[in-house]
């Protein structure tokens, strides 16, 4: 039998694990990169609070629009209802919402939006690199994901500032 391995401080950090009220936390990816102050952009008139905030929004619609395309069965019918009747307010919001910000990330944008933001998946750099082609490497990335981000904000707010305007 194994002894079970000591998780250290540091390690927990590393892997996201933080403590918050009192409880310990998983970060996702995109919050990962906000505390290690990846998200901040020079230039950008948004922060990095809004560019976490709104890529979190962006995920949360993904994620939501996903589990509702997730089909259920009932036992009790024999028959299946092949029409697709979407009658929820709530859902034509958030896929129009979701629409709209994906079709504002310009194409060269999009793959690491959808990376860090929707699938949570770690950029793999090759090996062969070295530090310094590493270092820039993460730097164009970082760089593509704010300018992204900044782009689904523009999305977010706009929508926002057009429902003001109807008042």
């Amino acid at each position: 039998m194994s002894k079970p391995q000591y998780t250290s401080k540091k390690d927990a950090i590393q892997k996201g694990i933080v403590k918050k009220a009192g409880v310990f936390y998983k970060q996702n990816l995109l919050e990962l990169w906000y505390s290690k102050g990846w998200l901040d952009l020079a230039g950008s008139p948004f922060g990095s609070e809004d560019r976490l905030r709104f890529g979190l929004k962006f995920a949360q619609d993904y994620n939501f629009l996903r589990r509702s395309q997730i089909a259920t069965t009932t036992l009790k019918n024999d028959k299946i209802d092949t029409q697709n009747r979407i009658e929820d307010k709530h859902f034509l919001d958030v896929l129009d919402r979701y629409r709209k910000a994906v079709r504002s990330i310009p194409r060269e944008f999009w793959p690491v939006v959808r990376q860090i933001c929707l699938e949570e998946r770690q950029l793999e750099i090759p090996a062969f690199l070295s530090d310094r082609q590493k270092a820039y490497f993460y730097f164009l990335y970082r760089t593509d994901l704010c300018r992204g981000l900044d782009r689904v904000i523009s999305s977010y707010t706009s929508k926002l500032k057009d429902d003001k305007d109807d008042n």
